[in-house]
């Protein structure tokens, strides 16, 4: 009896303990998944906080884009060179106190801001003036386009040394805008002048407006040796070697400008895809048509067309061609003709920059050295002439460029 009670006690007792263990579970279940779901809410409360609060950073820094050049701005760009900071590199290069910009006079609208032809004139010397050219910074800049415009007049500093690359003489970063000093040349633009010289009148009067083929063969080595400074000081290439991007003085002397896609290689190691693609396809070489590769040869295949817009006194390269039909002509062998000013030595030149293959292409120190040799065979007595006249229009639609 004593057991069989004590049985049922010790039954009675498991199923209050059974009972009780129940209604806790019931109760402590409930809890603990409550919990996970607070936590889990918090977790994901508090991720989202910090990314909303990097990205206002982001934005209170700037913003960032992949490197493209002169199209896009600065990813890697530390901010803190607004106007009113010096950056020390270009101190020494700032405009002096006292200094003063006149006579602006607007050419066109870069893709910072405008560019503009002024004078410099130093202060208490009222006679002493010199006349310049001025890429500025816009007003409404963002902070990257700010500091890829620094980039840019570090890259005149530390790159365009020579005498064939534009020259920076000074520069304003210490209020707004931001500006870029050039030196003028006069009359300036090459493809211009090459115009001017169409028109028989002037050559008449303004002795530099009579060109010979001595002449090309003189500006072209000026054009070669700022390349080869590029290429091999630098390890850079132009990208758009043409007469719309060379610069001449009323001595003859020549200056390559238009060095977007050169300072864009030097900062970021490689030449912007985008910036490239943008190059007008009559100045490409097969690769870069093909495949969009730019090396040196590149540079030497443009170097040809050059040649061939000097010496038709800007003609257009490839005019009874539409730029779409340009690589198709080529890849069956085809190439532009002996203009009929040109020599034989002058023509033979262009075309060992059209061998398909780049490296049967000469290298720019070896261009020198073939220049050079011609130089002294070059016909310097007859004055080269064009019989129709060319609109900007016109040159425009055949070229499939923009001025």
């Amino acid at each position: 009896m004593d057991n069989l009670y004590q049985l049922s006690n010790n039954s009675s007792g498991d199923l209050r303990n059974s009972e009780n263990g129940w209604q806790n579970a019931v109760i402590i279940i409930p809890v603990l998944l409550s919990a996970s779901t607070l936590m889990v809410v918090v977790i994901i409360i508090w991720k989202s906080l910090r990314r909303k609060i990097k990205e206002e950073r982001d934005n209170t820094n700037g913003p960032t884009a992949e490197l493209e050049g002169d199209w896009a701005l600065n990813a890697a760009a530390v901010y803190e060179n607004m106007p009113g900071i010096r950056d020390p590199v270009l101190e020494k290069w700032e405009l002096p106190d006292g200094w003063s910009i006149q006579n602006r006079v607007v050419m066109c609208t870069g893709h910072y801001g405008p560019i503009t032809r002024a004078c410099l004139r130093r202060p208490g010397v009222t006679s002493e003036r010199q006349d310049v050219v001025l890429r500025e910074l816009s007003e409404n800049f963002s902070q990257g386009e700010a500091q890829d415009f620094i980039d840019l007049m570090k890259f005149h500093v530390q790159v365009c040394n020579h005498d064939n690359l534009v020259k920076m003489l000074w520069c304003q970063t210490g209020a707004s805008p931001l500006c870029l000093i050039l030196k003028a040349m006069n009359p300036g633009n090459l493809l211009r002048f090459l115009w001017q010289a169409r028109k028989g009148d002037l050559a008449s009067k303004e002795p530099m407006y009579k060109i010979t083929e001595k002449h090309i063969y003189s500006m072209a080595s000026q054009v070669v040796n700022g390349l080869e400074y590029l290429t091999g000081i630098h390890n850079l290439v132009h990208g758009f070697v043409a007469a719309c991007n060379i610069l001449i003085h009323e001595d003859m002397s020549i200056q390559l400008c238009g060095l977007g896609l050169a300072a864009a290689m030097h900062r970021t190691g490689t030449l912007p895809s985008r910036r490239s693609a943008q190059v007008p396809l009559k100045w490409k070489s097969p690769e870069g048509l093909t495949e969009g590769i730019n090396t040196e040869k590149s540079d030497v295949w443009s170097f040809g067309i050059l040649l061939y817009e000097m010496v038709t006194l800007g003609a257009p390269p490839y005019p009874g061609l539409d730029p779409s039909q340009v690589l198709p002509k080529l890849e069956k062998m085809y190439r532009m003709e002996q203009p009929e000013q040109c020599g034989d030595k002058l023509y033979e030149i262009m075309r060992s920059c059209w061998q398909w293959d780049a490296s049967e292409r000469p290298c720019f120190t070896e261009m020198i050295k073939l220049l050079h040799s011609h130089l002294n065979q070059a016909d310097e007595h007859m004055l080269l002439t064009a019989s129709d006249t060319l609109s900007q229009s016109d040159y425009m639609r055949l070229a499939g460029i923009s001025l």
